[in-house]
């Protein structure tokens, strides 16, 4: 994922950037993949109740069929 960063805006100015960006994308990521509402998601983030991605769940589970 960094190298559509680097894309878009040119680059990362730091190394702590680069790696904040990959954190929150892969948060993110998961809970797309597990179905849940990104924009509510980070709404609750910012308000100090980050939701966290329920454990054991399998594709086949989700409903992904993988």
């Amino acid at each position: 994922m960094p190298k559509v960063k680097q894309k878009i805006s040119g680059g990362f100015r730091t190394r702590n950037g680069a790696d904040a960006f990959c954190t929150i994308r892969s948060y993110l990521a998961t809970l797309h993949k597990q179905g849940s509402n990104l924009f509510h998601a980070l709404t609750l983030t910012f308000q100090g109740q980050p939701p966290q991605p329920p454990f054991g769940l399998t594709y086949t589970a989700l409903g992904l069929g993988y």
